[in-house]
């Protein structure tokens, strides 16, 4: 037995990200694709950029497979490496499989764990210079990071380019806790739209500002450092809301409501289990708000997933 490090996708995307890998030459053939009841698990011999990698405990094709859960999991941003694995042996084996197949990594981190309203990263220092700042790419985008100051997630692009595609010129748009920007940009590159932003970090604003300058946009970004509530207060009413804070507990679900115009679109985030998402989906249901889809973005533990909710308000 050995463990095999597998690109672990929802089943929906599960086609298309084995044709793109097989683009890329990083599918390990040694080793069979596995699956569960809501994830394929696609074995690597390289690094994609973005995605949930996870380590899974593997023999020969054909063989029973033990998954190893979300441990081992780890983000390429930029330069950077950050392992959410915790446990010494597999955080060296882990270390070892970036260096291998992406030897331009200049920083590893180990990520031990979030904290404070502004959800910033303990990183200890496992490989290379602590400089937490880099600079990545995503769907035509390119974004400065800092991952120890900032909160940032690559295993979203697929999610941010499923709202930017959504999102219709001429409509204006609140991002609520912004960060760098990520919903923000990737929505202005592709609809001619105003976005109103809001952060309370002002390392993530100044980096927003910087980001905003060095793409090109079609639609227009007003980035304010304040409180995303204070803020809603004085912004007026919006076709789409994006709240994405999962692992805070949100307030004012009424007001947020109440700032969203007719037919406009609620995109929301939780981190929770599966009994935690149904209770929030009967909450959000008393609010003239209807669901359009549920997606699970990633796993986040053993038994709490990252849910994307999609709603539109409807008045009866």
């Amino acid at each position: 037995m050995a463990l095999i490090m597998h690109l672990k996708v929802p089943k929906y995307e599960g086609e298309k990200a084995i044709l793109t890998l097989k683009r890329q030459g990083m599918i390990d053939h040694d080793y069979s694709i596995s699956s569960d009841e809501k994830f394929l698990y696609i074995p690597l011999s390289g690094i994609p950029e973005g995605g949930e990698i996870v380590e899974i405990e593997k023999e020969q094709r054909g063989t029973r497979v033990i998954a190893t859960g979300h441990a081992g999991g780890f983000d390429l941003i930029g330069e950077i490496a950050v392992i959410h694995e915790r446990s010494g042996g597999r955080v060296q084996s882990i270390r070892d499989f970036i260096l291998k197949v992406k030897p331009n990594i200049r920083t590893i981190y180990v990520d031990m764990g979030i904290s404070g309203e502004m959800r910033l990263r303990n990183l200890e220092v496992l490989y290379g210079e602590d400089n937490p700042l880099t600079s990545y790419r995503e769907n035509g985008l390119t974004m400065k990071v800092d991952v120890r100051r900032t909160y940032f997630s690559p295993r979203l692009s697929t999610e941010r380019y499923i709202v930017a595609k959504d999102v219709r010129d001429g409509e204006r748009v609140y991002d609520m806790f912004s960060g760098i920007g990520p919903f923000s940009l990737n929505i202005a590159r592709l609809a001619n739209c105003a976005i109103v932003a809001c952060d309370m970090n002002p390392v993530a604003h100044d980096l927003f500002n910087q980001n905003i300058s060095m793409n090109r946009l079609r639609g227009t970004i007003s980035a304010n450092l304040m409180d995303s509530y204070t803020l809603l207060n004085e912004a007026g009413t919006f076709d789409r809301i994006i709240m994405n804070n999962p692992v805070s507990k949100y307030r004012d679900f009424d007001q947020i409501v109440d700032h969203i115009r007719e037919g406009g679109k609620l995109n929301i985030y939780f981190v929770e289990t599966v009994e935690g998402i149904e209770r929030q989906m009967e909450l959000l249901s008393r609010l003239h708000l209807t669901l359009r889809s549920k997606r699970i973005v990633h796993g986040y533990s053993r038994n709490k997933f990252m849910f994307s909710l999609d709603y539109v308000k409807v008045i009866p």
